[in-house]
């Protein structure tokens, strides 16, 4: 596979520009924020709203102080069927919006403790992962970047642009089945692309939303597509796909068109191909050398496994 090689970095403006959005976006301040333990383990984060539902509708063993929650129960089975039939009388009265009928897995060193609706996830502050892949095509002489435009219809982030494909690793499934089965259902990549790829990047993105805390782990794959391919959406949640020069894509995500983890797995393929400055607290914001706002914890470190 040819490697993408740009012959310039982009500019101080943008690379200015580009750090102040991630400050906006990435920032999380635990002490706002409730620890929730399950069986001792902390593995999650309420705000006030979640945790005051919580107290109210959980039905096992159950202690608080003004830090924490801690939920028991006999197995970790258990743990989340109480969790799911509690999620699911937020959703029966209008608490708790977007329910997927889609589970992801709640994991801990590598091991995974039980199954949740996704839509669960962000109220808990649980941790989440997914796969996000770069496509990258050289085009009149310059290479550029294949970037999704999300349909109109989608529930969250109507029409923003989006990575090639983006998607999360549903419960029961490894991290390469889900390359693959995203990398098709959104682009229409075949195996013998994608199982060659190799993740360069795990990145934590961290960010406060509306329905609680986003936490999730973006692996990042970068893939170039030749000359005369171009990806095709087959689930019909792209509503095409659109050919941007690094400069001009950085200028969009500066101005918000992007979502938010798209951009971070983004900014990860520019600090690859040499687009960005080691030196600017954007790129070693990448590398989780500094944190995005003072006072805050790091929101979106990340580790560079090539």
């Amino acid at each position: 596979m040819e490697v993408p090689q740009f012959e310039h970095i982009l500019s101080r403006a943008l690379h200015d520009a580009l750090w102040r959005r991630v400050q906006a976006v990435f920032v999380f301040d635990p002490g706002r924020w409730h620890e929730l333990r399950l069986n001792g383990r902390h593995l999650g984060y309420l705000n006030d709203k979640w945790r005051r539902l919580l107290l109210r509708d959980w039905t096992g063993r159950l202690k608080s102080n003004d830090r924490a929650v801690y939920l028991e129960t006999d197995d970790w089975l258990a743990m989340g069927d109480r969790l799911q039939n509690m999620a699911a009388v937020w959703r029966d009265t209008g608490e708790l919006s977007g329910w997927r009928n889609e589970a992801f897995s709640v994991r801990l060193d590598g091991e995974t403790l039980f199954d949740l609706e996704r839509a669960a996830f962000r109220p808990l502050g649980l941790y989440s992962h997914a796969v996000h892949i770069n496509g990258l095509s050289r085009y009149e002489g310059q290479w550029r970047f294949w970037i999704a435009r999300r349909s109109p219809y989608k529930t969250v982030d109507p029409g923003k642009l989006d990575n090639m494909v983006g998607g999360g690793v549903a419960a029961g499934e490894s991290v390469s089945e889900a390359l693959c089965r995203e990398g098709w259902e959104e682009a229409g990549l075949p195996d013998t692309l994608l199982a060659p790829l190799v993740c360069r990047w795990r990145l934590d993105s961290l960010r406060t939303v509306s329905r609680g805390l986003h936490r999730e782990c973006l692996h990042v794959y970068h893939a170039v597509l030749r000359a005369g391919t171009a990806p095709e959406n087959q689930d019909g949640e792209v509503a095409g796909f659109e050919l941007f020069d690094a400069e001009t894509l950085a200028g969009k995500m500066c101005a918000g068109e992007m979502m938010n983890d798209a951009l971070l797995a983004t900014l990860a393929a520019f600090a690859d191909y040499g687009l960005l400055d080691e030196a600017h607290p954007l790129a070693q914001f990448l590398a989780g050398q500094v944190s995005p706002a003072e006072g805050a914890v790091l929101a979106a470190g990340g580790r560079n496994i090539l």
